[in-house]
Parts: C-alpha cells; sequence; structure tokens
C-alpha cells in the first residue's frame, strides 16, 4: 500500500467505500510520490464526483504499482478503480477489474481472501441481478477488520437477503449494524434502512418512519442512489400501511431523482420535469409583438 489510508475512506464517499490504503495485507514499502500523488488526486476528485478523472487516476496508480511490483498498492488502486466504475453504473468493468487484479496479486504472492474485493465483487454482481454469487462474497466481508468494509459488506448482505427473502439472513445483518448511538450519519442510515426491512411485514408505519429517516441522512450525505433506494423502500411500507396517495408521492420523488442522476432511468410518470429542455420547434408562451420584463 502507498499513502496509508484506509480503503474504506472512498467507499464512504461514494456510498461504497473507496481504498485509500492496501489491499488486503501488509503496506508496501513506502516512498513513492508519483504513486501517492496519484490516488490521493483518485481519492479526490472521488469525493468531488468527478468520476471518469478519479478513474483515470487510479489507472494511473495501478500502472505505478505494476511498475512497482508492489502488490498491495495493486490491490489498493485495483479496488478503488472497481469502486468508481460502480459508482458509474458499470458493473460489468468493475468485475473485470477486480478478476485482473486479483490475478496481479496472485503472481505477486497475494492468494489470501481479500475482503475489500470481494465486497467491491458482490456489490457488481448484485447490480447485475446474480445475488447467489453476491451474497456468500457479501457476507464474509462482513467479517473485515476495516470498519467501513464491514459495515458496507453488513448493508450489502441485508439488501440482498431482503431481495430473496432470507429473514434469518437479514435479521443476521441488522445485528451486524446494531450500533451505540450516536454514530456516524452513514451507519445509522444503514441502520435504519435494514431495521426498515426487517420490520416492513409486521409494522409497516415504523418501516416508513425508518425509511424515511434513512432517506434524509443520505441526502445529507449526497448519496442520492440510496436515497432514492430509501424513498422506495417507504412507498413500500405507506402502500402496505394502506397510505396510497403517500406511496405514489414517494415512489414520484424516487423516480425523479434516479431520473436525473441518470439519463438512462426511466422517466417518471406522474408529473412534469420542471428542469427538461423544451422541445425543439417551441417558443414558449411570448405573445407576439409583445416585450416582456
Amino acid at each position: 500500500m502507498s499513502g496509508g489510508y484506509p480503503r474504506g475512506v472512498l467507499l464512504l464517499a461514494l456510498a461504497m467505500p473507496v481504498l485509500a490504503g492496501c489491499g488486503g495485507g501488509k503496506a508496501g514499502p513506502a516512498g513513492d510520490a508519483v504513486l501517492d500523488q496519484a490516488m490521493d488526486a483518485g481519492h479526490q476528485a472521488a469525493g468531488l464526483d468527478r468520476l471518469t478523472v478519479a478513474e483515470g487516476q487510479y489507472r494511473q496508480a495501478g500502472t505505478r504499482a505494476l511498475a512497482r511490483d508492489d502488490a498491495g498498492a495493486i490491490g489498493d488502486a485495483g479496488y478503488n478503480l472497481a469502486v468508481v466504475q460502480l459508482a458509474q453504473d458499470r458493473p460489468g468493468d468493475a468485475l473485470s477489474t477486480i478478476a485482473a487484479t486479483r490475478a496481479a496479486m496472485a503472481v505477486r504472492g497475494r492468494t489470501g481472501r481479500d475482503a475489500g474485493l470481494d465486497l467491491a465483487q458482490a456489490a457488481a454482481l448484485h447490480r447485475l441481478s446474480r445475488d447467489g454469487e453476491a451474497a456468500p462474497l457479501a457476507a464474509g466481508a462482513m467479517a473485515s477488520a476495516d470498519p467501513a468494509i464491514a459495515e458496507q459488506a453488513s448493508l450489502l448482505t441485508g439488501l440482498i437477503a431482503d431481495g430473496r427473502g432470507d429473514r434469518a439472513m437479514l435479521a443476521r445483518a441488522v445485528a451486524h449494524l446494531a450500533h451505540k448511538r450516536p454514530v456516524a450519519a452513514k451507519w445509522q442510515a444503514d441502520e435504519d434502512e435494514l431495521n426498515a426491512r426487517l420490520r416492513l411485514a409486521r409494522e409497516p408505519a415504523a418501516a416508513r418512519e425508518l425509511a424515511v429517516e434513512a432517506a434524509d441522512l443520505r441526502r445529507q450525505l449526497v448519496d442520492y442512489r440510496g436515497m432514492a433506494r430509501a424513498l422506495t423502500l417507504a412507498a413500500r411500507a405507506a402502500r402496505q400501511a394502506g397510505d396510497e396517495g403517500a406511496a405514489a408521492a414517494l415512489s414520484l420523488q424516487a423516480a425523479q431523482s434516479l431520473h436525473a442522476q441518470s439519463a438512462g432511468a426511466p422517466a417518471a410518470d406522474g408529473a412534469p420535469d420542471p428542469f427538461a429542455a423544451p422541445e425543439s420547434g417551441k417558443t414558449g408562451d411570448r405573445a407576439p409583438g409583445r416585450d416582456r420584463v
């Protein structure tokens, strides 16, 4: 590892920790300023949501790590590159990066488990609806010594379990996320969201309240993808509680957020987009021949 950051730092910035340090093991010898600078620049760009810039910096860091023949730094750069690819909704690219990173580390004698790479791989598989493969990787990463990796792995494990109807695993993830308050907002949001999922079937009103709290926290953290997911959960809870009006409003909020985040997301039905560009050829409602202030 170069730079001495914990891997979880970047992941937290992107709602899935990026690694500031080494990939799974002891740090390599320090002293490569070029490598450190590229990694630092990647972290700074990722924190500002300049993901294509961050991707380029992590590629530079990884190339320098290969030149240095530093397995730890290779793991860090590969992990961080995969995380920013996930943040750009490119899970297939992330899986390719992780596989190549593992191979490069194995050549250099690093063949053991790597909780960070396992977590990133699980997240990519989950995005591709391959939860049967993702679940054991995420569950294993819950035991990571890096608190941010363990936290995100617990959240991912709970999301996968909820989607598969595995309430025992969901309860295990909730227990793993139990914190003594006060805790960091990210951790509280994770705990609230998984508790909402666990309580949804029997206590929809309480689940809705928890989901809305999680959405509010994620908004403050600028985790808009997670916020939209929590709003969708709140809509499910409202519908189950019989409040169709609130369910429709919450669903619309989530859909508008997702569409604003990515043009590839479906447009929200039920309300116009006030910021959409006007259709070409339309002149608006200005009356001919009159100036308006």
